[in-house]
C-alpha cells in the first residue's frame, strides 16, 4: 500500500466517523450506509490526491523519485501550517462572500490532508505499512466519532426537551405531528454496515488505485516523461471517470422514471365531462397527453354538489380547472398558448377568484390548496396550472428555467386580460407554489423587488418549500440574520424561517401578509444546493432556528449528502393524516391559504372542509390503488386486492375489508362533512 492509499485510507476513516451525526430528518439503516460509504470513499479519493501532491512537492525539492520520509513531513507539516493559518484568519459569518468560503474550506482541507499525511508517512514503508496504516485509521475512525459525539446531537425534525414549543390543535382535538415517518438507524445493522463499508472501500482504494496507475502510463504517451510525474493528473482522471459514470447512471434513472411520469393511471382512464374541465370532450384536447399528474389533477376537480354537502349550502357553482401538460406540446410558447386558449375558453377569467398554481417537477399540484380555494370560494373560481416536467423535483432542476419562463407567458398573457376589463368585473387574482413549483413561480420577479406581484396583478400569493437556489428569495431576504425572529416586509412579504415564525405574528402583523413563502424548520428542499457541498449553511451556524439539527457541526461533502438523503426523505405522508414536518404542510395549507387570500369561511365550515380534504385525499389513493389491482390480469387480481386492503388498513390502523374499503372510497369522493 503506498502513501497516497494509506493517506486515503486514514481520511476515509475520519470521514466515517463524522457521517452518524444528525442532520434535519431522521434515517434509517439504509441513508446511513449510503452516507458512510459514500462519504469515505469521496473521502479516500481527496485525502489520497492531496498527499500524491505533497508526495509530488517533496520529489521536486529533495530531486528524488521517491523522497525521504523527512522531505514528506516537512512538505505536509509547512502545507498543514499554512492551511490552518488561512483557515483561523478566514472565520465563518453570514453572508460571507464565496471567495472567503472557499479560501477557508482550501485551508482547511491542506490542514486535515497534511496531518493524515503525516500519520501515513509515521505508519513506515510499504512492506511495513499496511497492518499500521488500519491500525491508525481504526484509530482515527474511533476518535473522530467520539469527538463529534453523535449521540449528544439531535435532527432537528425530533424537537429536544429544552426548547420551549407550543404544540397546534385541530378544533377537533387532531394532534399536531412534526414528522411523517420518523427512522430509526439499527446498532447492529449499523456495526455490519460498517465492516462492508471498510471492505468496499479498501476495495475502491485498490481500484482507484490500479486506474491512476493506467491514466498515469498513458499521460506519459501523450506528455512524455515517467508514470510518477503524471500521479496526481492520473488520480484526477481517475475521479473524472467515476463522475462520468455516475452521470450514465442518473441519465439512466431519468429515463426510466419519465416513463411513469407520462403514464396515466387506471383510477384516472376516465376523462372528465364537465366542460369546464381540461380534457373534457368539450376542451377538444387529448386525455391522453395530460400526463399522471395533469389526469389526477383534472380528474379530482370537485363537483358542486360536494361543495354544497360540505358547506351545508346550495348554491355551489362548478369550478374550472384547466392544464397544459408537458406533453401536449413542444415548447414553452406553445404550452402557455395552450393554457391561454383554455382560460379563454371557460371564462375563467370571469370567476370570483383565479388562481394559477405551479407544480412540482412531477408537474404535481397540491390538491389541499386546490381543494380548499374551491371550498371557500363556494366554487366560483378557477385554478390553472402549466407543467414543465414529468421527473422528481430532485431530477427536475434544469427544467426551472423552462419552468419560469413559460408561466411568465402565461401570468402576461392573464395581466394583459385583466387590463382589458373593467376593475369591478376583475377576478381576484392568485398565485400559488410548492417546492420547485414556488422557485418557478417566484422567479418571474427576479430584479423586480417587491414590485413584480403587484405590477402583475397579482392580490395575494402562497409559496411553500420554496428551494434555496430561488433569486428572487434571496434578494428579499437580503442581509437579515436567520439568528433573528423577522418581521414583516418588504412590503408586505413575509418570509418566516419556520412556520412558528407566522403562527407567532401579532394579528396586526398578520393582516398586511399578503404574499407568504412559508418553510418548515426541517424542511430540506429550502436547505439544500450546491453551496451546502463546499461552505458552512447559515441553518448550522452558532444561533440555530426550530428544525436545525442540535449538535451537528458542518462536514464538506457529507453534510451535503445528508441533505440529499434528507430532500429524499422529506415527504413520506399517510393519505388521510395531515402531518406538519419536513416537506409536507397539508396541516397548514387550509388555514395558511385561508388567511393570506382573505377567503372567508365559519369556523365549523373549517372543520367540516378539514376533515373532507382528509377522507377525500385516502379515498382517492386507495381508489387509484384499487384500480390498479383491477386492471392487472384475472389471475393476479385477487392477490393484488390483498395488498389493497392491507395497505388501507395500515392507513388507517385498523382491518379494512372489501366492504368497508368501498365506504371508505365513497364516502370520502362523496363527503357529507359529518
Amino acid at each position: 500500500m503506498d502513501h497516497p492509499a494509506r493517506t486515503g485510507l486514514i481520511g476515509a476513516a475520519f470521514s466515517v466517523g463524522r457521517s452518524f451525526q444528525p442532520n434535519l430528518l431522521t434515517r434509517n439503516t439504509v441513508d446511513q450506509s449510503i452516507i458512510t460509504g459514500a462519504s469515505s470513499a469521496g473521502a479516500y479519493g481527496i485525502y489520497a490526491s492531496a498527499d500524491s501532491l505533497i508526495n509530488s512537492i517533496a520529489s521536486r525539492i529533495s530531486r528524488q523519485e521517491h523522497p525521504e520520509p523527512a522531505s514528506r513531513l516537512v512538505v505536509a507539516a509547512t502545507l498543514g501550517t499554512a492551511g490552518a493559518i488561512a483557515s483561523a484568519a478566514l472565520a465563518w459569518h453570514e453572508h460571507e462572500p464565496r471567495m472567503r468560503a472557499a479560501g477557508r474550506l482550501i485551508g482547511q482541507g491542506l490542514a486535515a490532508a497534511s496531518v493524515a499525511s503525516i500519520a501515513s508517512t509515521l505508519t513506515g514503508r510499504r512492506s511495513e505499512g499496511r497492518r499500521a496504516a488500519f491500525a491508525v485509521a481504526g484509530a482515527v475512525g474511533a476518535l473522530s466519532w467520539a469527538v463529534t459525539r453523535p449521540w449528544r446531537a439531535a435532527p432537528g425534525s425530533l424537537l429536544p426537551e429544552d426548547l420551549d414549543v407550543t404544540l397546534h390543535f385541530r378544533p377537533h382535538g387532531e394532534q399536531h405531528f412534526f414528522e411523517d415517518d420518523v427512522r430509526e438507524v439499527k446498532p447492529a445493522v449499523t456495526v455490519a454496515i460498517a465492516a462492508g463499508v471498510a471492505i468496499a472501500t479498501y476495495g475502491l482504494a485498490r481500484a482507484e488505485s490500479a486506474l491512476t496507475h493506467a491514466s498515469s502510463r498513458a499521460a506519459t504517451v501523450i506528455i512524455g516523461g515517467e508514470p510518477q510525474d503524471h500521479r496526481t493528473l492520473g488520480r484526477l482522471t481517475a475521479t473524472g471517470i467515476s463522475l462520468g459514470v455516475a452521470a450514465v447512471a442518473l441519465n439512466r434513472v431519468s429515463a426510466m422514471l419519465t416513463k411513469g411520469g407520462d403514464a396515466i393511471e387506471p383510477g384516472h382512464s376516465t376523462p372528465p365531462a364537465a366542460p369546464e374541465i381540461t380534457g373534457s370532450p368539450a376542451s377538444g384536447l387529448a386525455w391522453d397527453k395530460q400526463t399522471r399528474e395533469g389526469a389526477r389533477w383534472l380528474s379530482m376537480t370537485l363537483p358542486p354538489e360536494t361543495i354544497n354537502s360540505v358547506l351545508e349550502i346550495s348554491d355551489a357553482k362548478q369550478p374550472i380547472r384547466v392544464y397544459a401538460s408537458s406533453e401536449i406540446a413542444d415548447t414553452e410558447a406553445a404550452r402557455a398558448e395552450v393554457l391561454l386558449r383554455e382560460i379563454d375558453r371557460t371564462n375563467a377569467l370571469q370567476r370570483r377568484a383565479f388562481a394559477l398554481f405551479s407544480p412540482t417537477g412531477s408537474g404535481y399540484v397540491n390538491y389541499v390548496a386546490s381543494e380548499t380555494f374551491e371550498y371557500l370560494t363556494h366554487g366560483d373560481c378557477a385554478s390553472a396550472a402549466i407543467q414543465y416536467s414529468v421527473l422528481p423535483s430532485s431530477l427536475s432542476l434544469g427544467k426551472v428555467p423552462t419552468g419560469a419562463a413559460q408561466t411568465r407567458m402565461v401570468v402576461d398573457g392573464i395581466t394583459q386580460r385583466l387590463m382589458a376589463m373593467p376593475a369591478e368585473q376583475r377576478p381576484r387574482f392568485f398565485l400559488f407554489g410548492e417546492s420547485l413549483g414556488s422557485q418557478v413561480s417566484e422567479e418571474m420577479f427576479t430584479g423586480s423587488w417587491v414590485y413584480g406581484p403587484t405590477g402583475a396583478g397579482v392580490e395575494a400569493a402562497l409559496w411553500i418549500g420554496t428551494p434555496s437556489a430561488t433569486t428572487w428569495r434571496k434578494q428579499l431576504w437580503g442581509t437579515r440574520t436567520i439568528a433573528d425572529v423577522p418581521g414583516v416586509g418588504p412590503g408586505s412579504i413575509y418570509l418566516p424561517r419556520t412556520i412558528a415564525d407566522w403562527r407567532q405574528l401579532p394579528p396586526a402583523q398578520r393582516e398586511q401578509v399578503r404574499y407568504l413563502l412559508l418553510q418548515n424548520g426541517d424542511d430540506p428542499i429550502p436547505k439544500f444546493g450546491s453551496q451546502v457541498l463546499w461552505r458552512r449553511p447559515d441553518w448550522l451556524g452558532p444561533i440555530r432556528p426550530l428544525g436545525a439539527p442540535r449538535g451537528t457541526q458542518w462536514v464538506p461533502g457529507t453534510t451535503f449528502l445528508m441533505t440529499f438523503l434528507d430532500m429524499l426523505n422529506a415527504l413520506t405522508p399517510t393519505p388521510g393524516t395531515f402531518a406538519e414536518g419536513g416537506h409536507d404542510y397539508r396541516f397548514v395549507l387550509p388555514e395558511a391559504l385561508a388567511q393570506t387570500w382573505r377567503l372567508q369561511a365559519s369556523e365549523e365550515q373549517m372543520v367540516r372542509v378539514d376533515r373532507a380534504l382528509r377522507e377525500r385525499e385516502l379515498a382517492w389513493e386507495l381508489h387509484r390503488d384499487r384500480a390498479a389491482a383491477l386492471a392487472k390480469p384475472a389471475a393476479e387480481q385477487p392477490e393484488a386486492m390483498k395488498k389493497v386492503l392491507a395497505t388501507a388498513s395500515k392507513y388507517t390502523d385498523r382491518d379494512i375489508d372489501d366492504a368497508e374499503l368501498e365506504a371508505i372510497i365513497a364516502k370520502g369522493l362523496q363527503p357529507t362533512g359529518d
